[in-house]
């Protein structure tokens, strides 16, 4: 188990040291916040904080910068009005795409000299220790940040 933490946390820190320099000026905790809003989007800020495991008061900082930044908004919970929903604006999806280059370096530098399909094993393995620990059936649902072109949408472009 240390040795899955310890990659995770070392994982992170290269993340966050490659995501340092944007152009938006975006911290690496307020890009990281951008993912799960993406991830997660609709959803209640304290349910987003507690997903991403930091205290309500740390995403809302976050989220006040990705407001203004004009990838975030935060719409009042119609059946809560003191509650808060985050949902992504379309920009939000071109912040990532720009950021997909950098993604796809740090993956492929902490991924070299592993075959793909021992990555397609780890992959598979560690979905299956995801769902054994989680207790939100939405957090072991696939994903991807960005929009997979269609079928459709490959063939026109050919």
């Amino acid at each position: 188990m240390f040795l899955l933490i310890d990659t995770a946390r070392h994982f992170r820190q290269v993340s966050e040291r490659a995501l340092e320099s944007n152009h938006l000026g975006l911290t690496p905790g307020a890009l990281r916040t951008l993912g799960y809003v993406m991830r997660y989007p609709d959803s209640r800020q304290a349910v987003l904080a507690d997903r991403m495991d930091i205290e309500p008061m740390t995403l809302s900082s976050y989220l006040d910068r990705l407001e203004k930044c004009g990838v975030v908004e935060r719409l009042e919970d119609p059946s809560d009005r003191r509650a808060k929903r985050v949902k992504p604006t379309d920009k939000a999806v071109e912040v990532v795409m720009e950021l997909d280059p950098t993604l796809d370096t740090i993956y492929q530098s902490i991924t070299r000299g592993i075959a793909k399909s021992e990555m397609d094993a780890l992959a598979a393995g560690l979905r299956k220790m995801r769902a054994n620990v989680a207790t939100d059936a939405s957090i072991t649902a696939p994903f991807t940040l960005l929009p997979i072109p269609s079928a459709d949408a490959a063939s026109n472009e050919a």
